[in-house]
C-alpha cells in the first residue's frame, strides 16, 4: 500500500486500532494475564505497551509539527510513502526501551481508551498536518534512527499490527486458557 495523503495514513492508523481492539476483546482475566514463556509479555502487558507508545508517537508528531509550522513549507502534493516494513517479514525482535515497557496494573479497557485517545488526537490535528511539509522534520527512533513525522505516523499503525500479531501468537501458545 502507498500512502499518498495524511488521510491515507490516519485511515490506516484507525484500521490498525480497530484490528488491535478486536484482538484483545472478549478475553477473560486468565487469558489476558497468560504468560506463554518466562520473558514473554502477557496480552495485558502488550496492550499497555501499545498505549504508551501511541501516546509517545502523538507527542513526537506534535513536536515535529510545531517545528514545521515555525518555518512553514507547503506540504507535498503526494506523499508516495510505503510501509516501513512488511508484516510478512517483520523486523527482528526489538527490546523496547524502559520508558515504554509495561509496568502492570493497566486494564485492557484503560489501554484501549488511551490507544483511542492517541489515534483520535491525530485526527484532531489532521488539517495542520496537511498544511505543512513534514518530510525534513525527524526524530530518532531507538531502532530505526531518525525518521520523519510522516514515518512516525505510519509506524503507529504498523506497531499496533505487529503487536496484534504478537497477541495472536500468545493466543495460539500451548496452555492458553480456554474461555
Amino acid at each position: 500500500m502507498k500512502f499518498h495523503t495524511i488521510a491515507d495514513i490516519l485511515a490506516a492508523q484507525q484500521r490498525a486500532a480497530e484490528r488491535f481492539t478486536a484482538a484483545v476483546s472478549n478475553l477473560n482475566e486468565a487469558q489476558i494475564h497468560f504468560r506463554p514463556a518466562e520473558n514473554d509479555w502477557t496480552i495485558a502487558e502488550i496492550a499497555e505497551h501499545v498505549s504508551i507508545v501511541n501516546g509517545g508517537m502523538l507527542r513526537i508528531t506534535h513536536k515535529l509539527l510545531k517545528q514545521a509550522e515555525a518555518e512553514p513549507r507547503p506540504a507535498p502534493e503526494d506523499l508516495n510513502l510505503g510501509y516501513t516494513f512488511s508484516l510478512d517479514d517483520p523486523p527482528l525482535k526489538f527490546q523496547a526501551p524502559d520508558g515504554v515497557c509495561p509496568k502492570g496494573g493497566v486494564s485492557i479497557s484503560d489501554a484501549l481508551a488511551t490507544i483511542k485517545t492517541a489515534v483520535d488526537g491525530f485526527g484532531e490535528i489532521q488539517s495542520r498536518l496537511e498544511a505543512v511539509d513534514l518530510t525534513e522534520r525527524t526524530f530518532p527512533h531507538p531502532a530505526l534512527g531518525p525518521i520523519s513525522a510522516y514515518r512516525w505516523m505510519i509506524l503507529l499503525g504498523e506497531h499496533q499490527d505487529l503487536h496484534r500479531r504478537q497477541i495472536e501468537r500468545v493466543k495460539a501458545a500451548a496452555g492458553f486458557p480456554e474461555n
